[in-house]
């Protein structure tokens, strides 16, 4: 998977179609950017993935850039914690969330 900085971001301020949230926990959220057709994942300056432990705290940084939408994704660990195997579905639930600037923070 493509990897790119805040820094980058606020450098080239692409046109970002899509603003995805991945909630792995309920306390854990990991951001990809969709641009032009390519999936992002945002690291630090270091090369380690963002790590946010809010919503709010993962959109924060993504104000006053350009994003079509937003949404955040969780997938449950249910059948793999009680011992089934893995559904394709993987029990995904996918919500549209509110863009960053439109937050009140």
């Amino acid at each position: 998977m493509n990897s790119m900085t805040l820094q980058q971001l606020y450098k080239i301020r692409p046109a970002i179609a899509l603003l995805r949230l991945r909630s792995f926990d309920p306390d854990l959220y990991l951001v990809e950017l969709v641009i032009a057709d390519r999936t992002y994942v945002v690291k630090d300056e270091q090369g380690r993935t963002l790590s946010f432990r809010s919503m709010l705290a993962a959109k924060k940084p993504f104000k006053g850039l350009t994003i079509t939408r937003a949404e955040m994704v969780q997938e449950s660990a249910y059948d793999e914690m009680v011992g089934q195997p893995l559904r394709q579905d993987r029990n995904t639930l996918q919500v549209n969330i509110s863009l960053p600037d439109d937050d009140l923070s």
